[in-house]
């Protein structure tokens, strides 16, 4: 399956590293846990940081551009009837097309297998941590609290007995 990093990173081709980078910025916050609460946007920060890695390296991104102008040919000629994806939001907040191309260069397919790869573990590292980080901070909450919720109890349970024995 062929993905459109630039409509992923919300650019027009041709882009150049000023562009691919501050839209990988963009695009980051946009999808970042802290700005989707109750949203899973793993999958979308994954699209983003792969995007990113095939556009700023000149390489894989001249890789990418040439097949990009073969998928634009092809998906003109079929004009395909937008689909839904299956989350309630798209990359832009719009219908997406589900493409069936598959990537022709040898080459792009191994930088896009890499670059999935290394945004698959990227997103996975960055999930755990804010879990640890998430249940640390709990913890520590607690600690900081338990205190007062053990005054406030204790101070529940004399009222009351002010009340019945006063």
């Amino acid at each position: 399956m062929f993905k459109d990093y630039y409509q992923i990173l919300g650019i027009e081709y041709p882009s150049n590293p000023v562009e691919i980078k501050g839209a990988y910025h963009l695009q980051s916050m946009k999808w970042h846990p802290d700005k989707n609460p109750g949203r899973d946007t793993k999958q979308q920060m994954q699209d983003v940081n792969e995007a990113y890695n095939i556009l700023k390296n000149d390489i894989s991104k001249g890789h990418y551009d040439k097949e990009y102008l073969t998928f634009k040919q092809v998906i003109a000629v079929r004009k395909p009837e937008p689909k839904q994806q299956e989350s309630s939001y798209s990359y832009n907040d719009r219908y997406d097309y589900d493409y069936d191309y598959d990537i022709q260069d040898e080459d792009l397919r191994d930088d896009v297998n890499e670059a999935r790869e290394a945004a698959r573990n990227y997103v996975n590292e960055f999930f755990s941590a804010l879990r640890e980080n998430s249940k640390a901070a709990a913890s520590g909450a607690w600690e900081e609290m338990k205190v007062y919720v053990y005054i406030g109890i204790i101070g529940t349970i004399i009222y009351i007995l002010i009340m019945l024995f006063g």
